[in-house]
């Protein structure tokens, strides 16, 4: 292989790799630039080794599997979704490739045709990704569960197929294959996009599941609450028939114990909150009972407009999951407390809530499934899903005592 020709494999092997991260970006978030630029370097220098070194076959395909594999760990999401998509990613490669190496030429030589090719096939691919990101343009970027062995298995058996017909079939018959291959590879995105749809279908009915028990809470709180404060003015004249007799006796504890009782009473039934905001007022309320309840202390600041720009819906989905999971964990910790700052500036809503818990958080690689004991994580899924579709974020920090979640949506 001449100077030149290593110089253009190494060129073409660059934009491959520059592809696959656009590739592995229609799914998942990058992690941070620099993991991202090494990943990427890495897997460069696996793939153009093993074809300028060896040339094997099984080495070359083992070496681009490994090579896909190490830039998607560039990318945020779970490492079995990521080898999934690794070997649906070859799978998509090897058929661009065994169609263009097969395509004829004529007056080319040997090493022309296959520089020809691997032109061709980089471009094919790079067409190929656009569409794909096409079809998925609108999609959330979200973890799939569900039947994703259904595509892995695919994916596996195209590529030995490929590798198989390379021995014993024509060159016509192998662009065919290729065809045919590629065809199916399409059909495996268009059932993942499927799946994606369906999963996202499901997190919006368990959210509107949860919206629904809610405003049945809230309901229910406030009818209570109204409940109390008629019995309290319906008893009032007892309780100051009551109060002065134990004024009379010269009872001053009996006195304050009384007028603590009743304090307290009226502390419960009250409206904590009224910040002109319907939906917002009434998830307040509800969780401030609630925070009454579990004696968890609060620390509670909101500054927000009348017109929110969140729809209800929305805003029930995210402070109903947050605030669940404070009273979850708050109450396992030695002193329960928590602060949530609500704010709204410069056509940015951002909301910060700290909380104290007993320092046990349920993840897996890295990622937070969820604060709850035995739950699978829709409810942080559900959070980011909406602070998304506002192109806000999610950020989650903790240490051994404090759990710290912080959302910017902007509206």
């Amino acid at each position: 292989m001449t100077l030149n020709e290593v110089g253009i494999t190494i060129f073409l092997e660059i934009v491959r790799v520059l592809i696959i991260m656009l590739y592995f970006n229609i799914f998942y978030d990058i992690q941070n630039k620099k993991i991202h630029i090494i990943t990427g370097s890495l897997s460069c220098l696996i793939t153009t080794g093993s074809y300028l070194l060896f040339n094997i076959n099984i080495v070359n395909l083992v070496a681009t599997i490994a090579g896909i594999f190490i830039i998607s760990l560039g990318f945020k999401g779970k490492i079995s979704k990521k080898l999934l998509l690794s070997i649906m990613c070859y799978s998509l490669m090897i058929a661009i490739d065994f169609i263009a190496i097969f395509i004829r030429f004529d007056n080319t030589s040997a090493e022309q045709y296959l520089m020809v090719s691997s032109f061709i096939s980089v471009i094919s691919f790079y067409v190929v990704v656009l569409i794909i990101r096409m079809l998925f343009r609108k999609k959330l970027k979200t973890e799939l569960s569900g039947q994703w062995y259904i595509l892995l298995g695919v994916s596996i058996i195209s590529i030995i197929l490929l590798y198989v017909v390379w021995e014993e079939l024509s060159a016509n018959t192998i662009v065919v294959v290729g065809i045919l291959m590629l065809f199916i590879n399409f059909l495996l995105y268009i059932f993942y996009s499927s799946m994606l749809d369906r999963f996202i279908y499901k997190q919006e009915n368990i959210a509107l599941k949860q919206q629904m028990n809610l405003y049945e809470s809230q309901i229910r709180a406030n009818v209570e609450s109204d409940m109390k404060i008629r019995l309290i003015r319906h008893d009032i004249k007892h309780h100051i028939r009551e109060i002065k007799a134990l004024a009379n006796n010269g009872k001053l504890e009996e006195i304050k114990e009384y007028t603590d009782n009743l304090s307290q009473d009226i502390e419960v039934s009250k409206i904590s909150y009224n910040t002109g905001n319907v939906a917002l007022d009434g998830i307040l309320n509800y969780y401030m009972s609630k925070f009454n309840e579990n004696n968890i202390k609060t620390d509670i600041k909101v500054t927000v407009p009348e017109n929110l720009g969140v729809t209800a819906y929305d805003i029930n989905i995210i402070l109903g999951n947050l605030l669940d999971n404070v009273i979850e964990n708050s109450v396992r910790a030695t002193e329960p407390s928590m602060f949530m700052d609500l704010r709204y500036s410069k056509g940015a809503l951002n909301i910060l809530i700290d909380n104290t818990y007993d320092g046990i958080v349920n993840e897996n690689n890295g990622e937070i499934l969820s604060m709850k004991q035995g739950e699978h994580g829709f409810g942080i899924k559900n959070i980011t899903r909406i602070a998304k579709k506002y192109g806000g974020d999610v950020l989650i920090k903790y240490d051994k005592s404090i759990f710290s979640v912080g959302i910017i949506m902007y509206v």
